[in-house]
C-alpha cells in the first residue's frame, strides 16, 4: 500500500510551513481527489441551479441521478479495487511491471460491462429521455473509470501531474456548466451532465497519459488479474462490504417512509441523504490523516520489523522492532483520533450556523449532528480496518466490514420504525463496529509472531487455478 506518500515525504519533512501545506494539498488531491472534486461539483452544480432558478424537477432529476452514479459507481468497483490493490502491489514486487497495465485495461473492461448490463437493466422501464439515461450512465460509467485509475495513480511519482489532471477537468466541467445554463440558456438536467462527462473525460484522459508514462508495458494478458478473486476472495467481500457499509443505511432509508420516487425512475430520501451527504466531508481528513502517517511514518518502521525478521537478526531486535511498531502505531491512532475530533467539532459547529442557509430543516440539522457524530467513530474504524490489511489479516478485516455493513442497514430499519429516528442506527452501528474493530486488532497484534513466524506455509505451493485454466482454455492467458 505504500505509494505516493513516500514522493510526499520530502516536503512534510521540510520545516518551511508553506512547503508542508503543500504537502498537504497533494495529500488531499491525491487520496480523496475524485471524491472531493466529485461532491464539490455536485453542491455547486445543485447551488447553481438553485441561483438560476431552474425547473425543480431538472434540479430533482439531476440530483437522484448524480447521488446514484456516485454510489453505484462506488458499490460496483469496490471489490475490484481491493484485488487490484494486491496485484498491482504483488506484480511490482515481483518485477512484473508489464502485468500492470495490461490489467487496467482488464479492470476498466470488466467494470464497463458489469456497469451497461446494471444501466441497461436499471434504465429499462424508465419514462426519462434516452439523451438523459446515456448522459447519465457516461457519467457512471465516467466515474467507475476514475476510480480504477486511482489505484494506478497512487504508484505514480509525478504527483503534480496528477493534481493538475484533476484540476484542469474539473474547472473545465463547471466553466462548461456555466457556459451552457447562461449563455445558451439550457438549465436541464442534461446540459449539467453534458458538462460533467467533457470535464470527467478529460480527467480520465490525462491520468491514463500519466499511468502510460509510468507503465510502458503490455503484455496483453488482459484478465489475469481476475485469478486474484479466486486466489483472494476475502478482498473482493470487503471491498464490496466496505461501500455497502458506507451508504446501506441510505439504501435502508429510501424504501422507508420517507423516501421518494423521483421521475418514476431513482428512489431517493433527499429528508436523510441531503445531511449526511455534508456530514460525510467530515471524514476526508482522516482518510489524507491515515495517507500521511502510514506512509510517510507508521511503514518504516513496520517495514523495519519485517526486514529484520527477513534478514536473520537476533529475536532480541526484532522484538525490540515490534514495540517500536506498536508504539508508533498507537500514538498515530491517538494522533489521528485527536485531529478528527476537531474536524468533527468544526463541522458541528459550522453545520449548524451555516446548513440552514442551505434549505436544511431542523429535522435535518438534528441528523447531520448525529451522523457527524458517527462518522468520527466510523473513520477510526476504517483505520483499523486499513491497518488490519497491513498486517495480511484479510478475515479480520471482512468481519469488520460484514459487521458494519449488517448493522447499518439492520440498526437504521430499527431506529427509523420503532424510535421514529434518523442517523441512530448509523451512530450505534459505528461505535459497535469500532469497539469490535478494537477488539480485533489488539488480538491479532498480540497473536503476530504466531501468524509470522508459525502461521505461513513451510514450502509455498503454486496451483493453478480454476480462473487461470479457464483464461487459458479461451485463450486469454498464454
Amino acid at each position: 500500500m505504500a505509494g505516493i506518500g513516500f514522493q510526499l515525504k520530502p516536503l512534510y519533512e521540510q520545516s518551511h510551513f508553506l512547503s508542508q501545506l503543500r504537502a498537504y494539498g497533494y495529500s488531499a488531491i491525491t487520496a480523496v481527489g475524485p471524491m472531493f472534486l466529485t461532491i464539490l461539483l455536485v453542491i455547486a452544480c445543485r447551488e447553481w441551479l438553485l441561483y438560476l432558478e431552474a425547473p425543480t424537477n431538472e434540479i430533482n432529476v439531476f440530483m437522484a441521478a448524480v447521488q446514484y452514479a456516485f454510489i453505484f459507481s462506488q458499490v460496483l468497483i469496490g471489490g475490484f479495487l481491493f484485488v487490484i490493490s494486491r496485484y498491482v502491489a504483488d506484480q511490482a514486487f515481483m518485477e512484473k511491471e508489464e502485468n500492470v497495465l495490461s490489467s487496467m485495461y482488464g479492470t476498466i473492461g470488466v467494470t464497463v460491462f458489469v456497469g451497461f448490463i446494471a444501466a441497461v437493466l436499471f434504465y429499462w422501464s424508465s419514462p426519462l429521455p434516452f439523451i438523459f439515461k446515456l448522459l447519465s450512465y457516461l457519467f457512471f460509467t465516467e466515474l467507475s473509470i476514475i476510480w480504477v485509475l486511482s489505484m494506478y495513480v497512487s504508484a505514480l511519482k509525478d504527483y503534480k501531474k496528477i493534481v493538475k489532471s484533476y484540476l484542469f477537468g474539473t474547472i473545465l466541467a463547471a466553466f462548461l456548466i456555466w457556459m451552457l445554463t447562461t449563455v445558451f440558456n439550457q438549465m436541464t438536467a442534461s446540459a449539467v451532465f453534458i458538462s460533467l462527462t467533457i470535464g470527467f473525460l478529460v480527467i480520465i484522459v490525462l491520468l491514463m497519459r500519466n499511468i502510460f508514462h509510468y507503465f510502458q508495458l503490455n503484455n496483453k494478458q488482459y484478465f489475469h488479474f481476475l485469478t486474484y478473486i479466486e486466489k483472494y476472495p476475502a478482498l473482493f467481500a470487503i471491498g464490496l462490504f466496505y461501500y455497502l457499509g458506507l451508504y446501506g443505511h441510505n439504501m435502508a432509508v429510501w424504501i422507508g417512509d420517507r423516501g421518494i420516487v423521483v421521475a418514476d425512475t431513482f428512489m431517493m430520501a433527499p429528508y436523510y441523504d441531503t445531511p449526511v451527504f455534508y456530514a460525510y466531508l467530515s471524514i476526508l481528513p482522516a482518510l489524507i490523516l491515515f495517507m500521511v502517517t502510514v506512509e510517510t511514518t507508521f511503514y518504516a518502521v513496520y517495514k523495519k520489523y519485517y526486514g529484520r525478521i527477513l534478514n536473520g537478526f537476533p529475536l532480541q531486535d526484532i522484538e525490540s522492532a515490534k514495540q517500536e511498531m506498536y508504539r508508533v502505531l498507537r500514538l498515530e491512532i491517538l494522533f489521528l483520533a485527536q485531529v478528527q475530533l476537531l474536524v468533527t467539532i468544526l463541522f458541528l459547529f459550522v453545520g449548524v450556523r451555516f446548513l440552514p442557509s442551505l434549505g436544511l430543516t431542523q429535522d435535518q440539522i438534528d441528523i447531520f449532528m448525529v451522523v457527524v457524530l458517527g462518522s468520527w467513530f466510523l473513520s477510526l474504524m476504517i483505520t483499523i480496518f486499513l491497518v488490519l490489511l497491513y498486517f495480511n489479516e484479510k478475515k479480520a478485516a471482512f468481519l469488520l466490514t460484514g459487521v458494519y455493513a449488517v448493522l447499518s442497514v439492520s440498526l437504521t430499519f430499527l431506529f427509523m420504525n420503532f424510535f421514529n429516528q434518523y442517523g441512530g442506527g448509523m451512530f450505534i452501528a459505528a461505535l459497535i463496529s469500532l469497539i469490535f474493530g478494537s477488539r480485533l486488532l489488539v488480538s491479532r497484534l498480540n497473536d503476530l509472531d504466531y501468524t509470522t513466524f508459525c502461521y505461513q506455509p513451510i514450502v509455498q505451493k503454486t496451483a493453478i487455478t480454476k480462473t487461470e485454466w479457464l483464461l487459458k482454455k479461451i485463450g486469454s492467458l498464454d
